[in-house]
């Protein structure tokens, strides 16, 4: 029973080590399972911990970031209000440079600079304004090929940091600037169209840019293609202006010469008219003096006759001949006789001068002598060349080339030889009346110069002594409306029309050679034949 009773125990024990060792087994596993869950949790709280790691990094670059961003936004704000405060008040060309002075300022560089294309090709530019630290460049041009302004007007916007005379070796400004480095943006127009150049140049390289460059480039560079628009609307306003004041004071011109052309042909009519009808009596006068003169010369003779034959006549005829002063009758009638024709060969004279200076409103081209013109418009201003009063006699000294005869409108010169003329002779008596004190042998002249020059043209001066003009009043001589009379005297047309009958209807030219106290000449020039004349 005993030996029954121990297989028993051995039985048990055996089923309880079973046990144990299912149990161990199961806590061994466990065991095992427990050390895989910690081996799990450590790497995944490793991973938890990198990416902690990692986003702290992300985070601290992200604020590193957004500092930067915050920094270079308030550096460009600061830029951009220097550059406004510095430019708002200023336009056209005040608003360039002071651009140009204040982007390199601000952006801390040697040189800004403005430029404006000035052909449709995109070959050459012209320098609106160029800032190179100490002073500004204006106005310059040069062309485009290779430059780095060349390679931004094909690519918009460029940028080079360093080297750049090594890159553009041909580019004079670059070599004379020493610049180092450049950048640089288009100017468009409200079409898109390019018209210029915005950039910087500086003598050291430009690693350091930032966007904050670029983008005050590209904000100024729509705030100057306002202001190019702006003014070249503004030069289109001045140039029509100008135009329409030329057009006004060409109307106003054409308006005035027709009046006054009116006016001469009137008065050329009106002269012709008189010449005619004094002509009749004159005529009548002075061809009646010749036989009239014989008439007298028999009577004398008779007269003389009787006292030969009849030396003793009757008391009556004594007293008579006594009381009508025979012998004083027989001296001055011959003189008498002599004055009267004088005189009317004197007024015959003055009409054959106004019958030919009469011809104001003749237009056609014939072959006419100007002496003869030049001496028809003297013999009208006689009372005027004479002494008077107040004034010195005014000598003419006529100097005449052998001139052919000219083909030319007469009576359009005899008017600018009047208006010449009448010119001197007032210089000379402003000179008499503003000289206080004159030389004694002071003589006021008017020299009459002609003469043939390259053998197809003549020229004509007329000079006088007076006291000159100056520069201002001569370089104004032939504008319409200009005068130095007082008002009421002059109409400031008579040298503008000459100009216009010289120059346009004879293609000759009249010019002035004066200085002040040193008297005056005018200098025409005309063709010979007409056919250098346009009709």
């Amino acid at each position: 029973m005993e030996r029954v009773d121990e297989q028993e125990k051995i039985r048990s024990l055996e089923k309880e080590n079973r046990v144990l060792r299912k149990k161990l087994e199961r806590i061994e596993i466990e065991q095992v399972q427990l050390e895989e869950n910690n081996q799990r949790k450590e790497s995944l709280l490793r991973k938890v911990i990198e990416e902690l790691q990692r986003s702290q990094t992300q985070i601290e670059e992200k604020t590193a970031e957004l500092e930067t961003a915050l920094h270079e936004r308030k550096r460009q704000q600061d830029s951009l209000r220097l550059i406004m405060e510095g430019t708002a008040s200023h336009t056209g060309g005040e608003f360039f440079r002071s651009c140009v002075r204040y982007l390199a300022l601000v952006l801390q560089v040697q040189y800004a600079f403005i430029t404006e294309l000035i052909d449709e090709n995109h070959s050459k530019t012209r320098i609106i304004a160029l800032w190179t630290g100490e002073e500004f460049i204006e106005g310059s041009e040069f062309e485009l090929a290779g430059t780095p302004c060349g390679v931004v007007i094909q690519d918009g916007f460029t940028v080079y940091t360093d080297s750049l005379a090594k890159i553009f070796p041909q580019a004079d400004n670059v070599a004379i600037l020493s610049a180092e480095s450049y950048m640089g943006i288009t100017i468009n127009d409200n079409h898109g169209n390019i018209i210029g150049g915005l950039g910087i140049m500086d003598t050291k390289s430009l690693h350091l840019y930032s966007q904050v460059e670029e983008s005050i480039l590209r904000i100024f560079a729509a705030r100057v293609a306002a202001e190019i628009e702006r003014d070249r609307a503004q030069s289109k306003l001045r140039l029509q202006a100008q135009d329409l004041e030329m057009a006004l004071k060409e109307l106003q011109s054409t308006q005035a010469r027709l009046l006054h052309s009116e006016k001469m042909s009137s008065l050329g009519q009106l002269v012709a008219g008189i010449a005619h009808e004094i002509n009749n009596p004159v005529g009548f006068i002075y061809s009646n003096l010749s036989p009239a003169n014989q008439y007298i010369q028999d009577l004398l003779y008779l007269i003389k006759l009787y006292q030969q034959h009849y030396p003793n006549p009757v008391q009556v005829i004594s007293k008579y001949i006594q009381k009508i002063e025979l012998d004083f009758i027989i001296t001055d009638l011959p003189s008498l006789i002599h004055s009267m024709e004088v005189g009317t060969e004197r007024i015959h004279q003055i009409v054959l001068s106004l019958r030919n200076f009469s011809r104001l409103d003749e237009a056609d081209i014939k072959p006419v002598d100007i002496h003869e013109g030049i001496d028809s418009t003297l013999m009208i201003l006689g009372h005027r060349l004479k002494g008077e009063l107040n004034y010195l006699k005014i000598q003419v000294i006529k100097e005449y080339g052998n001139l052919p005869f000219i083909e030319c409108s007469s009576g359009q010169l005899n008017q600018v030889f009047m208006n010449i003329l009448t010119n001197a002779i007032d210089a000379l008596k402003d000179n008499f009346q503003k000289q206080e004190k004159l030389p004694d042998n002071y003589q006021p002249i008017i020299s009459i110069t002609t003469e043939v020059i390259n053998s197809q043209w003549v020229a004509i001066r007329i000079k006088d002594n007076g006291i000159g003009m100056n520069e201002e009043v001569s370089s104004k001589l032939f504008d319409p409306f200009f005068t130095t009379k007082p008002v009421g005297q002059g109409t400031g047309m008579g040298m503008s029309i000459s100009y216009q009958i010289i120059t346009e209807k004879h293609h000759g030219k009249l010019y002035c050679n004066s200085a002040s106290n040193k008297g005056t000449e005018f200098v025409i020039e005309i063709p010979i034949k007409s056919a250098f004349i346009s009709y």
